[in-house]
């Protein structure tokens, strides 16, 4: 609950910025949205604010998405299985 506060707080920050400052469309502007977006990540996986390397970072969020797959599975079994 508390990282989509920080989320939503940081889209907003993203936002008041962008419409006081125009960049143009050179390879900085790219790296700048490469940087938003590996934040986003950071506060969206568990553990993601102490990943400072973007290879970790990237690999806790495949392990993420592997356990909430598997604890989807999981709980549409448990759900057949009572729902009789």
């Amino acid at each position: 609950m508390e990282e989509s506060k920080k989320y939503k707080r940081m889209v907003k920050q993203t936002m008041d910025k962008k419409k006081t400052t125009r960049r143009g469309h050179g390879s900085g502007s790219r790296s700048g949205l490469l940087q938003m977006r590996v934040r986003k990540l950071q506060i969206l996986i568990p553990g993601g604010k102490r990943c400072n390397h973007p290879d970790l970072l990237l690999s806790k969020t495949i392990d993420y998405i592997v356990h909430m797959k598997l604890k989807l599975r999981f709980l549409k079994a448990l759900s057949d299985m009572y729902s009789l």
